[in-house]
């Protein structure tokens, strides 16, 4: 599911930056706006969202001003996510996700859009704003522990 919002969202930043799209990814584009397409109940609810979100347990960081902390992402959809036990994020402040996945990592831009407690931390809604970047980690020697892995463990 990551990997599709991720194609989307590089297909969508490439019409914004002018570039257009050939006739496979304008199909590619339709197929997963109707894969995400809000269901019959969610519309009666009024629901102003263009896209459902689906959810989903996943990790990921949330880098920004004076931001590094792992967070929960709960729900994934092609316009944005909802992450629990973030930090305090107010409505416009843009940060980035990064969710690691095998050897690839996916990082997107966002934006708060709501916030609600959740216990000593928040449950966020964020908005994706920009073109997403997949990196693909490897590595060129092997790996030796040291401090910032016993960090990692003890977090």
């Amino acid at each position: 599911m990551l990997e599709d919002v991720f194609q989307y969202r590089t297909l969508i930043g490439k019409c914004a930056l002018g570039v257009g799209l050939e006739w496979d990814e304008i199909e590619l584009v339709t197929i997963l706006e109707a894969r995400f397409e809000p269901t019959k109940g969610e519309r009666t609810k009024h629901v102003s969202r263009k896209f459902r979100r689906e959810p989903v347990r996943m990790t990921a960081v949330m880098r920004g001003d004076r931001i590094n902390d792992r967070v929960e992402l709960v729900e994934l959809g092609l316009g944005g996510m909802v992450v629990r036990n973030a930090p305090y994020i107010a409505r416009g402040e843009q940060i980035e996700m990064v969710v690691e996945i095998g050897e690839l990592s996916y990082r997107f831009r966002a934006q708060g859009v709501w916030l609600k407690d959740d216990g000593d931390d928040y449950k966020v809604g964020l908005a994706f704003i920009g073109m997403p970047v997949c990196l693909h980690k490897v590595a060129v020697s092997r790996h030796l522990a040291d401090v910032v892995d016993q960090i990692a463990a003890a977090a």
